[in-house]
């Protein structure tokens, strides 16, 4: 009689050896050209050096399709191909194939008007146009095969018969099933491919140096320079009252360069971001991406607002001063505030992995800071208080004995 262990000992091994025999055909480049068309990335990579696999094939009115991608830890990924007018994304169809270990996987099609904004071609039936369907996961790389009609009726379904730029991504799954940014894991062939034919296409890498200018300026704007600039304008007045620099005081001549350096830098990083979008904004399908946008550009307009206020402010005696003064503070908290919000937003947005204590140190350490600030610059005031009402008491005994120096010569 047969062990139930050597039968369960047996299918697994079974198991393996299917699952390696299924990668290898996948990763096998001998039949590009002649049964399917390829994409490799990086090219003639071999087995587990590939980064990114598309391979191709007509079946009569379908292209099968087979891609792959390797994960350095699959849990809940996702892995895309689409199919592009230009080399650029947006205006794109897209197929994702969806991996999640703890729940169903499944492929759909969509499209993407935008940078990455995807939207559900058919959101009742969302693998409209795909059959065949499988996933599988093999030593980090996430298998994905599939049928797809060259052409329907849906909307923004395109046409296989046409030729377009293959573009392939990858990247992790929200909790509710959205794909998240593929950051610079995204390739694209480097010219237009004819999918009913079997040819090896090129494919290049995608360059994100935009969207990191974009970031690394914001940084060093928002949560840096303009962290200092405003900590100088409401702690640092203290500091070398009597130093006076072509008739400014030194806490301004720190304040003023910094927050118009902030103006500046802001300027050019979102030249940047919109230029790595072809100059069109970020659609609402995406609600944190479009979230970012929206407050970032509100944080820009405001932010150069602020000098313009500053530029026309009315004289320190003027009796409408302290409603300029009260409407820049209230203007900058919101700024500041708004900043920090598209900062945490981006990072969320744009970085894998994202330990939460990077972001919880920095709020820890500014609230410290603040706060010990805001103790010192109490008691400053308090002293300085004190020291008015000493003056004051000493001006009052120094009345009171002038008074009595009048009265006794007068007496005399």
């Amino acid at each position: 009689m047969i062990n139930l262990s050597q039968i369960l000992a047996k299918l697994v091994l079974f198991c393996l050896t299917f699952g390696q025999l299924y990668a290898a055909e996948i990763l096998n480049s001998t039949d590009c050209n002649s049964k399917y068309g390829c994409f490799y990335s990086p090219k003639d990579c071999v087995d587990d050096q590939c980064e990114f696999v598309a391979k191709w094939r007509l079946i009569e009115d379908q292209i099968e399709f087979i891609i792959a991608a390797k994960f350095d830890k699959l849990k809940q990924n996702w892995l895309a191909i689409a199919f592009s007018y230009d080399k650029s994304m947006g205006n794109d169809s897209v197929v994702a194939c969806k991996f999640n270990a703890d729940a169903n996987n499944n492929v759909q099609n969509y499209y993407n008007p935008g940078q990455f904004d995807p939207e559900l071609i058919n959101s009742k039936e969302p693998s409209e146009g795909l059959s065949d369907v499988k996933i599988t996961n093999f030593k980090g790389l996430l298998i994905c095969t599939f049928k797809r009609d060259k052409s329907t009726n849906a909307k923004n379904f395109f046409d296989l018969n046409e030729n377009y730029y293959l573009l392939m991504a990858k990247g992790d799954l929200e909790k509710d099933g959205s794909l998240t940014y593929h950051g610079s894991d995204k390739i694209i062939s480097q010219q237009k491919i004819d999918f009913n034919i079997a040819l090896e296409a090129k494919s290049v890498k995608v360059s994100t140096n935009f969207v990191k200018i974009h970031a690394i300026l914001m940084i060093i704007a928002w949560p840096f320079l303009s962290t200092i600039g405003i900590l100088f304008a409401r702690y640092y007045k203290s500091i070398f009252p009597k130093m006076n620099i072509t008739g400014v005081q030194f806490w301004f001549l720190i304040h003023r360069p910094l927050m118009l350096t902030v103006c500046l830098l802001s300027l050019i990083g979102f030249g940047f971001i919109f230029s790595y979008k072809n100059w069109s904004w970020t659609s609402q399908s995406s609600v944190k991406n479009f979230t970012h946008s929206i407050i970032g550009l509100v944080t820009i307009i405001l932010s150069l607002i602020q000098p313009m206020m500053a530029f026309f402010r009315p004289d320190k005696l003027a009796d409408n001063r302290p409603v300029f003064n009260w409407a820049h503070r209230l203007v900058g908290i919101f700024v500041y505030s708004s900043s920090i919000t598209a900062v945490f937003l981006g990072v969320i947005i744009f970085l894998k992995n994202f330990h939460w204590i990077g972001l919880f140190s920095w709020i820890v350490w500014l609230v410290i800071l603040i706060v010990l600030l805001e103790v010192f610059h109490s008691r400053s005031s308090t002293d300085k208080v004190h020291e008015k009402s000493n003056e004051f008491k000493i001006s009052e005994n120094e009345v009171i004995k002038l008074k009595k120096i009048v009265v006794i010569n007068n007496g005399y």
